[in-house]
């Protein structure tokens, strides 16, 4: 007996020894800009770059993969790569020609989102960062970890969007803020944030187009822009794989002109900026594409006792895979993301590793948890 104990202790400890560890951060290797987003994976383990291209990315498989849409990817080792600055290489030619485009290529991407996308229900796994900023401050930081079943993937004149999409099912959660006694900042619901990634499509008769072309004519990027500021103001892109016609990216950014402020019980707000950026991935099984990350920012102008004050959010969604596990929905849709409440899992939050927290985001933390007036905890919450 304590022969075979002695045996599984020492199984034991060299699987924790086989851990294979790889941090550092990812880079343009033209602007030598940090690049978010970039996937890096094998067929058991998965993280992304944060807004900084930092990761951490541990694996008991020795291979590595680093893709991400518009870059040439990398398939090597951990015992090739060992460096702490990763470079990627763009698809796009720095200095690529942009040429007229006209929106019938676009119209025509809009034929095949039937053949290209899911229009029946599917549930996925996801990781939501959401966070807030008080002029240029965070003062608000939450990570959501679940499931969300869809009714449809995006809706068409034929088929519009059904008025309950979306189930959720909040499985892990962490957030940290200061409590507000004047201004309360509400955060977006589930169903705004997974609306705005399922919305792509623009009235092209209102836009002028431009094309650019990635190398071997793999990939499109149509820029657009608005004819008239008067009847729009978005400007963005799409990013079509030429080959099955398909969507992989879409930008668009709302362009403000026009200083009008609502009012609500005498405070003055109005959004200032707001974007949001959608990627797909198609599932090689079922040879069709889905959500795979989103992102979302906003600005908003408050003035409140004659004060004003900027706030800045931003949320980044992170789709795991698809799951056949039943969903257990424990949410609304409906309600502020930051008036959600969930028992704080250690265990969890030890362990993962799909979105490492800024520098910016640790000292938050580290303020929150050496000040007793000045900051609140509201949840407690891991650091990595």
């Amino acid at each position: 007996m304590r022969k075979t104990l002695l045996i599984l202790i020492i199984l034991v400890i060299n699987k924790s020894f086989s851990q294979n560890r790889l941090n550092g951060i990812i880079v343009d290797s033209d602007t030598k800009n940090p690049i978010e987003y970039v996937d890096i994976y094998n067929s058991t383990n998965f993280t992304s770059t944060n807004s900084e291209g930092k990761f951490l990315f541990v694996s008991e498989k020795d291979s590595v993969k680093i893709r991400l849409i518009g870059y040439k990817s990398i398939y090597s080792t951990f015992e090739k790569i060992r460096k702490d600055t990763i470079f990627l290489e763009s698809k796009f030619e720095a200095l690529d020609e942009i040429i007229l485009g006209n929106s019938n290529s676009i119209t025509n991407v809009y034929k095949e989102l039937h053949n290209n996308y899911p229009f029946k229900p599917y549930s996925e796994s996801f990781f939501l960062r959401c966070f807030l900023r008080k002029d240029g401050v965070i003062i608000k930081l939450q990570d959501l970890n679940g499931s969300v079943n869809r009714k449809t993937l995006f809706s068409t004149s034929k088929k519009p969007m059904p008025k309950r999409n979306y189930e959720i099912e909040v499985l892990n959660m962490r957030k940290a803020g200061i409590k507000e006694k004047a201004v309360y900042f509400s955060m977006f619901s589930f169903k705004q944030i997974l609306d705005f990634t399922a919305s792509i499509g623009i009235n092209t008769k209102l836009y002028d187009f431009n094309e650019s072309k990635s190398e071997n004519d793999e990939y499109t990027k149509h820029h657009f822009s608005p004819k008239s500021e008067e009847k729009s103001k978005n400007e963005g892109y799409y990013l079509i794989n030429n080959k099955d016609k398909a969507i992989v990216e879409f930008k668009s950014k709302n362009i403000i002109t026009k200083e009008i402020f609502q009012e609500k019980r005498g405070v003055k707000f109005r959004t200032t900026s707001f974007e949001y950026l959608v990627y797909f991935k198609k599932n090689i099984e079922e040879n069709i594409y889905f959500l795979d990350k989103a992102k979302i920012i906003a600005q908003v102008e408050v003035i409140a006792e004659e004060e004003k004050t900027i706030y800045d959010v931003e949320y980044s969604w992170i789709a795991l895979g698809k799951t056949k596990k039943e969903l257990n929905k424990n949410i609304s849709v409906k309600k502020d993301l930051f008036e959600l409440k969930k028992s704080f899992n250690p265990e969890f939050w030890n362990k993962q590793e799909y979105l490492l927290l800024t520098n910016e985001m640790s000292e938050f933390l580290k303020k929150l948890e050496n000040s007793q007036k000045e900051f609140k905890t509201l949840t407690n919450i891991k650091k990595k």
